[in-house]
């Protein structure tokens, strides 16, 4: 099991992704699918969570630092074509940094 720790440590970073229920297992599969997650330095884990009425997708990330997240998704060559599918498929999202505090 991957248990965030409540150390403090880390930031939580949570796309939320609103979609036609016809695209959602697209957005699933896309993000599923877009490369290794860890071959992205900084990024502790990821869950892609999908709502029982098929109108949401959320990817919930959780890395080392605010910096390691800018860096990481800066550097990743695949996270530019899975960046333009997803906003292919989506009709919107409302992406949120939060801390972990204990």
């Amino acid at each position: 099991m991957n248990v965030i720790p409540l150390d403090g440590h880390g930031v939580l970073i949570f796309n939320v992704f609103t979609v036609r229920p016809e695209n959602q297992q697209a957005l699933v599969d896309c993000i599923r699918t877009a490369g290794d997650p860890g071959e992205i330095p900084g990024l502790r884990s990821q869950r892609v969570l999908r709502s029982l009425d098929g109108t949401q997708v959320v990817n919930h990330m959780h890395w080392d630092s605010e910096e390691a997240f800018r860096q990481g998704a800066a550097k990743v060559p695949w996270l530019t074509a899975a960046r333009k599918r997803v906003h292919d498929l989506i009709e919107g999202t409302g992406p949120q940094r939060f801390e972990i505090v204990s």
